[in-house]
């Protein structure tokens, strides 16, 4: 696996960080551009954008794509992706799963923010995932879920997505 060197590096002048796409299509490819092995990525950010100039209050969000990703911490949207703050409005939960919360977070993004596309990028090996299919081959397993309900309330939207293939059981 090739190294890719990441650096944030805040610009002096306020402003002088990387634009906004203009448009959904560029949005879309600028968060599906992913640096090439061994090379290194140099994100340029806005020091007012991250709240080190200005007058003291928080920035004003300003992300130009909304992200729904995985909570595992194997998969960190912004540098997998080779963005900065202020750049992805990122909602994180295991396997991906629509609960409100989750869905209340994106509505916000979509109805508050100057997004310009939406992002639901895939990964493999997922812990939540993986632990519906177990569930799933031996249900006896969510006998010792059953007080657990945070964990089930995440759990039981699952199995909708995971389905077996004739011949496999």
């Amino acid at each position: 696996m090739a190294a890719v060197g990441i650096v944030y590096r805040s610009q002096a002048v306020p402003g002088a960080g990387r634009p906004l796409p203009a448009e959904g299509a560029a949005a879309l490819l600028a968060a599906l551009e992913a640096p090439e092995g061994g090379q290194r990525l140099m994100i340029p950010l806005d020091a007012r954008g991250i709240g080190l100039l200005g007058d003291g209050g928080a920035p004003a969000q300003r992300p130009y794509a909304a992200l729904l990703g995985c909570a595992d911490a194997r998969v960190p949207a912004e540098l997998i992706l080779g963005e900065g703050p202020n750049d992805l409005f990122v909602v994180r939960v295991a396997g991906k799963v629509l609960g409100q919360d989750v869905l209340g977070s994106l509505r916000y993004a979509t109805n508050r923010l100057p997004l310009r596309a939406a992002v639901v990028p895939g990964h493999g090996g997922c812990g939540a995932v993986a632990a519906v299919v177990d569930l799933f081959q031996r249900p006896a397993g969510l006998v010792a879920l059953a007080t657990d309900h945070a964990l089930r309330g995440l759990l039981d939207r699952l199995p909708l997505v995971v389905q077996p293939r004739p011949g496999c059981w």
